[in-house]
Protein backbone atom coordinates (compact mmCIF):
# COMPACT_ATOMS: atom_id res chain seq x y z
CA UNK A 1 0.00 0.00 0.00
CA UNK A 2 1.38 3.42 -0.98
CA UNK A 3 1.61 5.95 1.87
CA UNK A 4 0.48 9.58 1.46
CA UNK A 5 3.18 12.23 1.67
CA UNK A 6 2.85 15.38 3.79
CA UNK A 7 1.47 17.47 0.92
CA UNK A 8 -1.31 14.96 0.36
CA UNK A 9 -2.04 14.72 4.08
CA UNK A 10 -2.26 18.50 4.34
CA UNK A 11 -4.73 18.43 1.44
CA UNK A 12 -6.83 15.95 3.39
CA UNK A 13 -6.69 18.33 6.34
CA UNK A 14 -8.03 21.08 4.09
CA UNK A 15 -11.03 18.94 3.17
CA UNK A 16 -9.81 17.72 -0.19
CA UNK A 17 -9.87 14.12 -1.47
CA UNK A 18 -7.89 11.35 0.25
CA UNK A 19 -9.70 10.80 3.53
CA UNK A 20 -10.77 7.31 2.44
CA UNK A 21 -7.12 6.23 2.43
CA UNK A 22 -6.76 7.12 6.12
CA UNK A 23 -9.51 4.67 7.01
CA UNK A 24 -7.48 1.83 5.48
CA UNK A 25 -3.91 2.83 6.37
CA UNK A 26 -3.05 3.04 10.07
CA UNK A 27 0.45 4.44 9.37
CA UNK A 28 -0.89 7.38 7.34
CA UNK A 29 -3.65 7.87 9.89
CA UNK A 30 -1.06 8.16 12.66
CA UNK A 31 1.03 10.59 10.61
CA UNK A 32 -2.08 12.67 9.83
CA UNK A 33 -2.89 12.89 13.55
CA UNK A 34 0.64 14.11 14.30
CA UNK A 35 0.40 16.82 11.63
CA UNK A 36 -3.08 17.81 12.72
CA UNK A 37 -2.00 18.12 16.35
CA UNK A 38 1.10 20.15 15.45
CA UNK A 39 -0.87 22.54 13.28
CA UNK A 40 -3.58 22.85 15.92
CA UNK A 41 -1.06 23.72 18.62
CA UNK A 42 0.65 26.25 16.34
CA UNK A 43 -2.67 27.89 15.44
CA UNK A 44 -3.73 28.07 19.10
CA UNK A 45 -0.39 29.61 20.06
CA UNK A 46 -0.72 32.42 17.53
CA UNK A 47 -4.46 32.98 17.54
CA UNK A 48 -5.17 36.70 17.84
CA UNK A 49 -1.63 37.74 16.99
CA UNK A 50 -0.80 40.24 14.25
CA UNK A 51 1.72 38.11 12.42
CA UNK A 52 1.64 38.91 8.67
CA UNK A 53 0.06 36.15 6.64
CA UNK A 54 3.25 35.37 4.75
CA UNK A 55 5.19 34.95 8.01
CA UNK A 56 2.41 32.81 9.45
CA UNK A 57 2.50 30.56 6.39
CA UNK A 58 6.28 30.28 6.55
CA UNK A 59 6.22 29.46 10.26
CA UNK A 60 3.49 26.89 9.73
CA UNK A 61 5.59 25.31 6.99
CA UNK A 62 8.52 25.08 9.40
CA UNK A 63 6.29 23.28 11.88
CA UNK A 64 5.41 20.74 9.21
CA UNK A 65 9.07 20.30 8.24
CA UNK A 66 10.04 19.79 11.89
CA UNK A 67 7.35 17.21 12.35
CA UNK A 68 8.49 15.63 9.10
CA UNK A 69 12.04 15.22 10.38
CA UNK A 70 10.73 13.64 13.57
CA UNK A 71 8.53 11.34 11.52
CA UNK A 72 11.43 10.31 9.25
CA UNK A 73 13.43 9.22 12.30
CA UNK A 74 10.44 7.34 13.60
CA UNK A 75 9.94 5.58 10.26
CA UNK A 76 13.59 4.46 10.43
CA UNK A 77 12.66 2.48 13.55
CA UNK A 78 9.74 0.77 11.84
CA UNK A 79 9.98 -2.09 9.33
CA UNK A 80 9.76 -1.41 5.62
CA UNK A 81 6.09 -1.97 4.85
CA UNK A 82 6.94 -3.18 1.34
CA UNK A 83 9.00 -6.04 2.80
CA UNK A 84 7.19 -6.56 6.10
CA UNK A 85 3.48 -5.73 5.99
CA UNK A 86 2.71 -8.40 8.60
CA UNK A 87 0.92 -11.73 8.27
CA UNK A 88 -1.36 -13.70 10.57
CA UNK A 89 -2.62 -17.24 11.08
CA UNK A 90 -6.35 -18.01 11.17
CA UNK A 91 -6.72 -18.14 14.95
CA UNK A 92 -9.44 -17.05 17.34
CA UNK A 93 -8.75 -15.07 20.48
CA UNK A 94 -9.29 -18.20 22.58
CA UNK A 95 -6.86 -20.22 20.47
CA UNK A 96 -4.23 -17.49 20.71
CA UNK A 97 -4.45 -17.36 24.49
CA UNK A 98 -4.27 -21.14 24.88
CA UNK A 99 -1.19 -21.27 22.63
CA UNK A 100 0.75 -18.56 24.47
CA UNK A 101 3.21 -20.83 26.26
CA UNK A 102 4.27 -22.53 23.02
CA UNK A 103 4.50 -19.31 21.03
CA UNK A 104 6.42 -17.21 23.55
CA UNK A 105 9.89 -18.41 22.52
CA UNK A 106 9.27 -19.05 18.82
CA UNK A 107 12.22 -17.96 16.68
CA UNK A 108 12.49 -17.63 12.92
CA UNK A 109 14.24 -20.51 11.09
CA UNK A 110 17.78 -19.61 9.97
CA UNK A 111 16.90 -20.06 6.29
CA UNK A 112 14.03 -17.62 6.64
CA UNK A 113 16.18 -15.21 8.65
CA UNK A 114 18.75 -15.21 5.84
CA UNK A 115 16.04 -14.17 3.36
CA UNK A 116 14.94 -11.36 5.68
CA UNK A 117 18.48 -9.99 6.06
CA UNK A 118 18.96 -10.12 2.29
CA UNK A 119 15.71 -8.22 1.70
CA UNK A 120 16.89 -5.46 4.02
CA UNK A 121 20.34 -5.32 2.43
CA UNK A 122 22.20 -6.55 5.52
CA UNK A 123 25.04 -8.68 4.15
CA UNK A 124 26.96 -9.55 7.29
CA UNK A 125 24.72 -9.23 10.37
CA UNK A 126 26.57 -9.22 13.65
CA UNK A 127 25.56 -12.01 16.06
CA UNK A 128 23.32 -10.86 18.92
CA UNK A 129 22.95 -7.39 17.34
CA UNK A 130 19.50 -8.12 15.94
CA UNK A 131 16.29 -9.88 16.71
CA UNK A 132 14.76 -11.36 13.57
CA UNK A 133 11.45 -10.17 14.88
CA UNK A 134 7.91 -11.11 14.05
CA UNK A 135 6.10 -7.84 13.36
CA UNK A 136 2.91 -9.49 14.61
CA UNK A 137 4.22 -11.79 17.31
CA UNK A 138 3.15 -15.47 17.11
CA UNK A 139 1.69 -14.97 20.60
CA UNK A 140 -0.84 -12.68 18.92
CA UNK A 141 -1.48 -14.97 15.96
CA UNK A 142 1.43 -13.82 13.80
CA UNK A 143 2.46 -16.15 10.97
CA UNK A 144 5.85 -17.72 10.33
CA UNK A 145 6.25 -15.89 7.04
CA UNK A 146 8.97 -13.63 5.63
CA UNK A 147 6.27 -10.95 5.19
CA UNK A 148 5.96 -10.92 8.98
CA UNK A 149 9.68 -10.74 9.78
CA UNK A 150 12.25 -7.97 9.95
CA UNK A 151 15.77 -7.49 11.38
CA UNK A 152 15.17 -5.25 14.39
CA UNK A 153 18.35 -4.00 16.09
CA UNK A 154 18.95 -3.87 19.82
CA UNK A 155 21.05 -0.69 19.59
CA UNK A 156 20.97 2.59 17.69
CA UNK A 157 17.59 3.81 18.89
CA UNK A 158 15.45 3.89 22.01
CA UNK A 159 12.72 2.21 19.92
CA UNK A 160 14.48 -1.13 19.77
CA UNK A 161 13.64 -4.82 19.88
CA UNK A 162 13.46 -5.01 23.69
CA UNK A 163 10.91 -2.19 23.86
CA UNK A 164 8.75 -3.86 21.21
CA UNK A 165 8.92 -7.15 23.12
CA UNK A 166 7.49 -5.38 26.16
CA UNK A 167 4.63 -4.05 24.04
CA UNK A 168 3.93 -7.53 22.67
CA UNK A 169 3.57 -8.95 26.15
CA UNK A 170 1.30 -6.12 27.24
CA UNK A 171 -0.98 -6.40 24.21
CA UNK A 172 -1.17 -10.16 24.69
CA UNK A 173 -2.23 -9.68 28.30
CA UNK A 174 -4.89 -7.19 27.26
CA UNK A 175 -6.24 -9.54 24.58
CA UNK A 176 -6.41 -12.50 26.94
CA UNK A 177 -8.03 -10.41 29.68
CA UNK A 178 -10.74 -9.35 27.24
CA UNK A 179 -9.67 -5.69 27.26
CA UNK A 180 -8.60 -5.59 23.61
CA UNK A 181 -9.80 -7.30 20.46
CA UNK A 182 -7.24 -9.60 18.84
CA UNK A 183 -7.78 -8.02 15.40
CA UNK A 184 -7.16 -4.55 16.86
CA UNK A 185 -3.92 -5.64 18.52
CA UNK A 186 -2.72 -7.21 15.27
CA UNK A 187 -3.63 -4.15 13.20
CA UNK A 188 -2.01 -1.62 15.53
CA UNK A 189 1.25 -3.48 16.05
CA UNK A 190 1.56 -4.09 12.30
CA UNK A 191 0.59 -0.54 11.29
CA UNK A 192 2.86 1.40 13.67
CA UNK A 193 4.10 -0.41 16.74
CA UNK A 194 5.72 2.76 18.16
CA UNK A 195 2.39 4.62 18.12
CA UNK A 196 0.76 1.56 19.68
CA UNK A 197 3.37 1.57 22.47
CA UNK A 198 2.82 5.28 23.12
CA UNK A 199 -0.94 4.77 23.13
CA UNK A 200 -1.15 1.81 25.48
CA UNK A 201 1.65 2.79 27.87
CA UNK A 202 0.57 6.45 27.73
CA UNK A 203 4.07 7.80 27.22
CA UNK A 204 6.00 9.54 24.44
CA UNK A 205 9.25 7.69 25.23
CA UNK A 206 9.96 4.06 26.20
CA UNK A 207 9.66 3.32 29.91
CA UNK A 208 13.09 2.73 31.54
CA UNK A 209 12.43 -0.92 32.57
CA UNK A 210 11.63 -1.82 28.97
CA UNK A 211 15.13 -0.89 27.80
CA UNK A 212 16.34 -4.05 29.55
CA UNK A 213 13.30 -6.20 28.81
CA UNK A 214 14.34 -9.69 27.72
CA UNK A 215 11.95 -12.14 26.08
CA UNK A 216 12.91 -13.30 22.60
CA UNK A 217 16.28 -14.70 21.63
CA UNK A 218 18.75 -12.66 19.61
CA UNK A 219 19.89 -13.77 16.17
CA UNK A 220 23.24 -15.61 16.29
Amino acid sequence: MRHLDDTELMAVMDGEAGAEHLQECSACRARYQVLERAMGEFTAMHRGSRIPKWKYAAAAAMVVVGVGLWWSQKRADLPNAAFTPGATRPMTQQQVCVALAQDDDRTAPREMAAVVFARYGIKDPKPRAYEVDYLITPALGGAEDVRNLWPQPYAGSVWNARVKDALEDYLRTMVCNGRLELATAQEEIAGDWISAYQKYFRTEAPLPPHAQFVKDRAWE
